[in-house]
């Protein structure tokens, strides 16, 4: 009897179930239908950063030399591309919960909040870091025989740009990077789900997440893909 492909799918809260849109109506859900005749392994995360790819189980075994998947899917980056208004080093963040009393802390955030805006470079994890994380990740599966499909991350709609106007600025960036890096590695596929014609705006139920058509828009462009990889 043949092996069954193995599909790793590593995602962020872009493809996880919330109010509006129930599991059925999730890019996963169609893809685990889809492909039914291949072992998947889904291992989301809410709020998740590409840290994950290098220390979870110990080096970041448990995403990759666990498993030995044929293919990977990976749906991660926004998270570390959010400017902050705080970052969590530094004197600020010191001054913030060491010295500050704590029945201030709420005052003295909500006072920046009215008066600072979200900087490109305060964000989560530093950019160099991140692009890191994702080469580690990329040699360690180029050297087990293992493929990827990473996603792009889509375009930021006009609200999240309201309360964040750099947003989209980082998520360029990353994307671009991830072109470089799909130029760089032969095992690394970009997909592209959301294109410029498409309505973001209507596409998000909020700033960051995308209803029931933007999910079936991930899994047309993902299932393509992968239906081309096991050929």
């Amino acid at each position: 009897m043949e092996k069954k492909k193995r599909i790793l799918i590593i995602t962020d809260s872009i493809s996880i179930p919330r109010p509006g849109i129930p599991y059925e109506d999730t890019w996963i859900f169609h893809f685990k239908n889809e492909f039914s005749h291949c072992d998947i392994i889904d291992r989301p995360m809410r709020g998740a950063t590409t840290a994950r790819l290098v220390t979870e189980g110990g080096g970041g075994a448990d995403l990759l030399e666990f498993y030995t998947p044929d293919i990977v899917i990976i749906q991660m980056g926004l998270e570390e591309c959010a400017p902050r208004l705080f970052k969590k080093t530094g004197f600020e963040h010191f001054f913030m919960h060491s010295i500050l009393p704590k029945r201030f802390l709420n005052r003295y955030i909500s006072f920046i909040k009215k008066r600072r805006v979200r900087m490109p470079d305060c964000t989560e994890i530093d950019h160099s870091v991140t692009e890191n994380n994702i080469r580690t990740y990329i040699e360690r599966c180029r050297k087990h025989g293992t493929k990827i499909v990473y996603l792009k991350i889509h375009r930021a709609c006009d609200y999240y740009r309201s309360k964040s106007p750099f947003v989209q600025q980082n998520i360029s960036g990353f994307n671009n990077m991830l072109e470089h890096f799909a130029a760089v590695y032969d095992n690394v596929t970009l997909a592209d789900p959301v294109k410029d014609f498409h309505d973001i705006n209507r596409l998000c139920i909020d700033e960051l997440h995308v209803n029931a058509d933007g999910h079936f828009l991930y899994f047309s462009e993902i299932s393509d893909i992968v239906r081309r990889m096991l050929t």
